[in-house]
């Protein structure tokens, strides 16, 4: 079996001394270090996950939850909602550290048993991570729009893709099958999702007779 770890490039960033600390000099230290990487991956996602940085567990972990509350607290605004904020700011964080996980381990046992190669696990979690921004960035928007999921779920494949073929030196064709079957699972949950919601909005509208909404009139004229 294959022992993959991705291929040595001149300009990628040195492997990071590990640090245990967690405290607020080290998260600064850490913050400072992402706030000066986004910048650059956001202008070309797909030329700077080709080569993701060494980060060691604390500092992808931090990003993960940085980006994801972020992201959630503003989709929140945008909804309007403060229980949406709400949940942004708390549970976004770890939902998006379980979906993640999640989909690091499918990648990293799809790699192990299908294309016959071990690859880094904490790598592929740098490339999911990476690979869902733009996607989280976009979702900001969807209590607008509903079909951004639809968007974002293939932009994530299509980075997820590059990111795992070129920083593990693999077959883009038998990667692409693998994210592609994540991906295909993923948009049957989202038209799931969609098809539940409108059927249950049309029962709630079918909910409301003639003589309901007389009764509603009649209840209103009278506060009145």
């Amino acid at each position: 079996m294959n022992n993959s770890q991705g291929s040595s490039f001149n300009d990628q960033p040195p492997q990071r001394a590990p640090r245990a600390s967690w405290g607020w000099d080290d998260i600064k230290g850490r913050i400072k270090e992402l706030v000066g990487f986004l910048p650059q991956y956001l202008k070309n996602p797909v030329e700077g996950i080709k080569r993701v940085p060494s980060w060691d567990w604390p500092t992808v972990i931090l990003l993960e939850i940085l980006i994801s509350a972020i992201t959630g607290v503003l989709s929140g605004i945008v909804a309007r909602h403060f229980l949406a904020i709400i949940f942004g700011l708390i549970l976004a964080p770890v939902m998006g550290l379980v979906l993640s996980f999640i989909i690091s381990g499918i990648i990293y046992y799809a790699c192990l048993f299908i294309l016959r190669t071990e690859v880094e696990f904490r790598r592929v979690f740098v490339i999911v991570v990476l690979a869902k921004i733009p996607s989280q960035i976009l979702g900001i928007i969807i209590p607008l729009i509903k079909f951004v999921t639809l968007v974002s779920i293939i932009v994530t494949g299509l980075l997820l893709i590059v990111g795992i073929s070129e920083n593990f030196m693999l077959e883009r064709k038998r990667v692409s099958q693998i994210i592609g079957s994540i991906a295909c699972f993923a948009l049957l949950y989202w038209l799931y999702t969609m098809v539940l919601d409108v059927t249950t909005n049309r029962i709630k509208v079918q909910d409301y007779t003639p003589d309901s909404l007389n009764q509603i009139h009649k209840e209103l004229d009278e506060g009145k």
